[in-house]
């Protein structure tokens, strides 16, 4: 796969573009429509979440610390260490909010008197409570939810599949109104991994209205990696091992999925 239009936009301007400076206007339309170049600049982006990943909040309490602090059960040190750092950290206060607001609509959790510190061992009862409901919901979210299994278009000619010369890549899929293409290609980090660069489009439907929805990968063996669709409609999974997948798109009304994706490189 090769850029469609060679030279247009410089490498520079896709980092630019990235970083959310203010570039041409001519860039912009090249990397909605070249699929080549809007592919490195998922790669870029997928390179800076790893990065941000392995820096991002080093300093801030775990999940359970704060869903401890938020149930009354870290000792009086330890509160006032989740206070001192709530105070300056909003990502952690916004964390404690959520789940404020979660125990106090839940009704097992709401019914309950509150509970002194020197029981601990009711927070795995209520969290196993907590975590009963959590499911049932969920369960019942995705029984509302259809799921449409895509179909893969032929790219080329019958005469030239029979002859052998199809390629794998790229391979394009349906599924009412969304369209999917997928490209694989050798990995980034790994000689022995390949990485999957996806386009979605919807009829109808602005690229930027995807942004966001979640590109779920699940192995053989039951390993499940997930990524989101950018502004541009792309999704890349970096470094993953040669295997036949299955992929769902989680649209809010519905779970697009490819079924028996063998990723795999051509030979």
């Amino acid at each position: 796969m090769q850029c469609s239009e060679p030279g247009a936009i410089r490498e520079e301007e896709i980092v630019a573009y990235l970083a959310g400076e203010k570039v041409r206007p001519a860039v912009v339309q090249h990397l909605a429509r070249c699929q080549y170049c809007s592919a490195r600049l998922a790669t870029y982006r997928q390179m800076e979440r790893e990065l941000t990943s392995k820096l991002y909040r080093l300093d801030c309490p775990s999940n359970q610390v704060l869903g401890e602090y938020q149930l009354g059960f870290l000792d009086p040190k330890e509160v006032l260490r989740v206070q001192k750092h709530l105070e300056i950290c909003k990502f952690c206060s916004a964390e404690v909010a959520t789940l404020a607001q979660f125990l106090a609509n839940d009704l097992v959790l709401a019914e309950r008197p509150s509970v002194a510190r020197s029981k601990p061992s009711l927070n795995h009862h209520i969290q196993q409570e907590a975590g009963r409901v959590v499911e049932q919901l969920s369960s019942h979210i995705l029984s509302e939810v259809r799921r449409i299994v895509a179909t893969l278009v032929p790219s080329q000619p019958a005469s030239l599949a029979l002859r052998g010369e199809e390629a794998l890549w790229p391979r394009n899929y349906v599924a009412e109104d969304v369209s999917v293409s997928i490209q694989v290609e050798q990995g980034t980090h790994r000689n022995d991994s390949v990485q999957l660069i996806g386009f979605v489009s919807r009829k109808d439907t602005d690229l930027g209205a995807l942004q966001g929805i979640a590109v779920q990968l699940v192995s053989p063996a039951k390993h499940e990696y997930v990524q989101y669709i950018d502004e541009l409609g792309n999704f890349i999974f970096s470094s993953i091992m040669p295997a036949t997948y299955t992929l769902e798109m989680q649209f809010p009304e519905s779970v697009i999925v490819i079924e028996q994706l063998a990723v795999v490189l051509d030979q």
